[in-house]
């Protein structure tokens, strides 16, 4: 038996009882930190209307991961109810989320990301979030496996802070849109300008594109078509050879002459009746590292796919090389991913790039096209407006003497000459009369007469005589050629990112401090329901932020 006068000193210190202690806590009321800082936020800003927001990250890690292997959108949902995340909508470059230092604390944990960065949780932050012309206060508190996300706004006329509050249900619905991918079997293609967006007004220009379309040597038509495919259906054979799963080819040439509309035959060729069985990627615009890397893990997390990079001697530059040649042939695994790569100016590609047979092993020449080929585009639009039935005089020896005096024009500039060409006539008829019309038609396609007897020969000499002007002027008619095309990504790029007019302005301390250039705004940017990958959180299950003011994504 133990002895207690060896214990004396210690419990006669103090008659204390921890028992009641215990007692005391597991018999109070219920605590719910939710009530109460939602009671503590009102008193700290009783003049604004208070709207509270869920966004269960931690709790659906499993459901990130299986949205990523099924390539469904990562929105979280309790039946027909969908939480939204106020700060994905903002990195991905629809709103602004500036974290406010200054007026309140944060509470935040640091964490080495490896590859020399840093990242950090944040448990407790104060955001100033700028949406379009509307101006939020957001505080966003960790609770468990929830972020709580407590939206602080000043009512609109007719409304009370107790009232639900009409500008900030406008931002919930705005992220809900965008969190939710059109419908399953809807077809788009991926485009990338500073962050990854989808784009159906893109696909649907694409699919009209045909390689019918474009005038090239049939031999290399078929061997671009072939090597793109059988790469797809090869991927057992690269296993069994033990090399990497992967291609690069480059089109390089003169503007003008068919890379674009080679890309788009290209694309059209993957699509089918039952969806996008390979997916497309179309790189517009990436300048920063940050951007190369955004585009390399989109297509590992979407392989196998077609990686499009137009112009990539815009996108491999002197402060880009090293990264981009890491990210292509690095530790990253690229298995199924195949490149196609187009520049004008193969010349002033980087030789690690355009000659290294583990980046782009192929090149194919998009020159100015022969005699004959400038033969065979006249016949492709005499056939054209055959097929649209104009009433326009188009004899088959016009081919032959415009293909002659087009020496040195590329396909944009002989397409011009064709477009310029019909609309000048068509704004001359529109001038005159039905009978004058008729006269001018004439009868059919009549050898024996004088080629200056054709109204579509009289124009057309012309309008080569001043594009011929223009080429010597060195004016780059591939830009005008493809302004449908950009203008496409440009309106579906806005529509993901609604922004509303408002009748209200914020205080001018306010303005300004939303106006200065912070690391948090929105110049970092990633959709998560493209990304379409698992996040990384703490042991608190907050999400972590990296370097880069973008989620943190779980290693593959």
């Amino acid at each position: 038996m133990l002895n207690s006068e060896a214990y004396t000193l210690v419990t006669t210190a103090s008659q204390h009882q921890t028992y009641e202690d215990y007692v005391n806590v597991n018999s109070g009321r219920v605590y719910n930190l939710n009530v109460y800082l939602q009671a503590a936020l009102r008193r700290q800003y009783p003049e604004l209307a208070l709207t509270v927001a869920l966004d269960a990250n931690g709790m659906f890690l499993l459901f990130h991961i299986y949205c990523a292997l099924r390539s469904a959108p990562i929105v979280q949902s309790f039946g027909n109810v969908f939480s939204v995340n106020l700060l994905a909508f903002a990195f991905a470059g629809h709103a602004t989320a500036t974290l406010d230092i200054v007026d309140e604390s944060v509470l935040r944990t640091r964490y080495f990301l490896g590859s020399s960065s840093v990242g950090e949780s944040r448990t407790f932050a104060k955001y100033l979030y700028k949406w379009g012309d509307e101006y939020f206060i957001v505080y966003i508190v960790q609770i468990g496996y929830y972020s709580m996300q407590y939206i602080f706004k000043e009512p609109s006329e007719g409304e009370t802070v107790m009232s639900g509050n009409g500008k900030t249900d406008e931002l919930i619905i705005a992220i809900g849109k965008w969190q939710i991918p059109p419908p399953l079997g809807d077809k788009w293609v991926y485009v990338f300008d500073g962050y990854w967006f989808r784009s159906k007004a893109l696909y649907e220009q694409i699919k009209t594109a045909s390689w019918d379309d474009v005038i090239l040597n049939e031999q290399m038509k078929k061997q671009i078509t072939g090597l793109m495919h059988k790469f797809f259906d090869s991927r057992d054979i690269y296993k069994n050879l033990g090399v990497p799963w992967k291609r690069g080819v480059i089109f390089y040439g003169p503007a003008g002459n068919g890379k674009t509309i080679s890309i788009k035959a290209l694309m059209n060729s993957l699509f089918r009746s039952d969806g996008l069985t390979i997916p497309s990627l179309y790189v517009k615009s990436a300048t920063s590292t940050y951007s190369i890397r955004r585009v390399f893990e989109q297509a590992r997390s979407m392989s196998p796919c077609l990686l499009i990079f137009e112009d990539i001697d815009t996108v491999v530059t002197n402060s880009t090389r090293s990264y981009f040649f890491n990210e292509v042939d690095g530790l990253e695994n690229n298995d199924g991913i195949f490149m196609v790569a187009s520049t004008n100016h193969l010349d002033k590609l980087d030789a690690g790039l355009s000659s290294r047979p583990s980046r782009f092993d192929r090149k194919y020449l998009f020159p100015l096209p022969a005699e004959e080929e400038r033969k065979l585009y006249c016949l492709y639009w005499r056939n054209r407006l055959k097929q649209k039935k104009v009433e326009i005089e188009f004899p088959v020896k016009i081919c032959g003497a415009a293909a002659l005096i087009t020496d040195g024009f590329s396909f944009a500039y002989m397409q011009e000459a064709f477009v310029a060409t019909l609309l000048a006539i068509a704004g001359r008829r529109s001038e005159v009369s039905d009978e004058d019309v008729k006269d001018m038609v004439g009868g059919g396609d009549d050898g024996d007469r004088d080629l200056d007897d054709y109204e579509l020969w009289r124009e057309m000499k012309k309008t080569i005589k001043m594009l011929r002007d223009d080429m010597d002027a060195k004016v780059d008619l591939s830009t005008k050629i493809d302004g449908a095309f950009a203008n496409a990504l440009a309106e579906e790029k806005e529509a993901q990112a609604p922004a509303p007019k408002s009748r209200f302005a914020p205080s001018r301390e306010r303005a300004a401090a939303l106006a200065k250039p912070d690391s948090w705004s929105a110049k970092k940017q990633e959709d998560l329901h493209v990304q379409g990958r698992a996040l990384r959180f703490d042991d608190q299950h907050a999400p972590i932020i990296g370097e880069d003011n973008a989620f943190v994504y779980r290693s593959e």
